[in-house]
């Protein structure tokens, strides 16, 4: 067994160590492990393909064509990322007329990890903008006691901002419903002019597809504890906007 077949087999295997860890332990970060699998599964492909390839003519040339395919789309992976890390910021500058702030799990009845940084977030954006309405964004899910619209204006309003500020949009199920239902709330309300999304910094890549350039992001970003599953998030992000684009 040559070297770089050997390497191939051990990799695979630590793949497979590493995937099924993170699927049956460490369950925050599932997606990542999914993805150890199939680097597994191709690890394994790879390796047939080495101890073949001076046996099988056809091996040979299926071995480039999977480092081609890889090469393309580790590429494609990177130019997606980019373009999540570009929008995973907050702009303080551009003045808005309006807030829209989407909506993440809820516990019950009690704001999930992720749903408090937006709420936080959004808490320290409007600190000097007393006049912009915010529109809070997520219907209620599986577990859920109250829409996650519904959470995000009981914690808002306990903390200090006016009921009057709030706008409830509890019909959406997704990014895209978010946004859309959100303007339609304020086309009626005649708000226009430049809008705020405050979302987690991975997802505002995915929140600007759907609004337009025009977006002001707002970036609710996790504790430097949890850097395992932000960057879980990170990457499961980059997959999730290639099947938007493709499907």
């Amino acid at each position: 067994m040559k070297i770089s077949e050997k390497l191939c087999w051990f990799l695979a295997a630590l793949c497979l160590l590493l995937g099924t860890l993170m699927q049956y332990i460490f369950t925050a970060v599932r997606f990542t492990g999914f993805l150890f699998w199939c680097a597994a599964a191709v690890l394994v492909v790879f390796a047939l393909l080495t101890r073949w390839r001076e046996e099988r003519c056809w091996a040979l040339w299926a071995r480039r064509g999977l480092l081609a395919l890889l090469a393309a789309g580790f590429a494609f992976f990177a130019v997606l990322e980019c373009r999540v890390l570009s929008w995973a910021r907050t702009d303080n500058e551009t003045p808005v007329s309006a807030i829209i702030v989407l909506g993440a799990g809820v516990d019950g009845r009690t704001p999930s990890l992720s749903l408090r940084t937006r709420l936080d977030a959004v808490l320290a954006y409007v600190q000097d903008k007393p006049e912009v309405p915010i529109v809070v964004s997520g219907s209620q899910g599986r577990g859920e006691e109250i829409s996650e619209a519904r959470c995000m204006y009981d914690w808002l309003t306990v903390h200090g901002v006016p009921p009057e500020r709030i706008i409830l949009e509890e019909r959406a199920t997704n990014t895209e419903e978010n946004i859309r239902y959100s303007l339609e709330l304020l086309e009626k309300r005649d708000v226009a002019g430049n809008i705020a999304v405050v979302s987690s910094d991975y997802h505002l890549c995915r929140a600007a597809m759907h609004l337009g350039g025009d977006m002001v992001p707002v970036a609710a970003r996790m504790p430097a504890q949890y850097l395992p599953l932000t960057v879980n998030y990170y990457i499961r992000e980059a997959f999730g906007i290639a099947a938007e684009m493709f499907f």
